[in-house]
């Protein structure tokens, strides 16, 4: 009969739970490596939209491609389109490219891996941008396409400031 005082009962135990611990840390460390592996692909694919984003308005032989893409009668929202002309299209582009930074920045804040200061100097710009009609148009136009907390937090920006014009209207 075996007991807990038997060396080879003793060092069993042992083994078997420095075994299962480090089966666990390296699943955790899978995991890890993993999400960054996910998390660096995305960046890639949004530093590569923002790529495309410059293209559109460094190469003018795409301003028909533009054109095109935001006249189409089947648009989401089926809102109509009022005719652009190429610097219309190369300053929504620009909106375009700046809703997408401070998206990424959003998502850096709420991961903890940027600081509460420095979110707020970042916050208080996306909030003179955000007044601009152009990002509001983009972020009315294009809201499906983005990271559904982040439009929320511009739809939270923009109402806020409705209410602030609303107030100083005269009555």
């Amino acid at each position: 009969m075996s007991t807990l005082d038997d060396p080879v009962v003793l060092s069993t135990i042992v083994q078997t739970a420095v075994i299962t611990l480090t089966l666990v840390i390296f699943i955790l460390s899978f995991r890890s490596q993993n999400k960054a592996i996910q998390e660096q692909a995305y960046q890639k694919v949004m530093d590569d939209y923002g790529d495309a984003m410059r293209m559109l308005s460094d190469r003018p032989e795409l301003y028909a491609f533009q054109l095109e893409l935001f006249n189409r009668s089947d648009r989401p929202l089926g809102r109509e389109q009022k005719s652009l002309s190429r610097e219309d299209l190369i300053i929504r582009n620009y909106a375009v490219m700046m809703y997408g930074l401070f998206e990424r920045i959003y998502a850096l804040y709420n991961r903890k891996w940027i600081d509460e200061d420095t979110w707020k100097q970042w916050a208080a710009f996306l909030e003179v941008v955000a007044s601009h009609p152009v990002f509001m148009e983009v972020h009315q136009w294009s809201g499906e396409m983005w990271d559904q907390p982040f439009v929320d937090y511009v739809d939270n920006i923009l109402d806020k400031k409705n209410l602030r014009d609303s107030s100083k209207q005269p009555q």
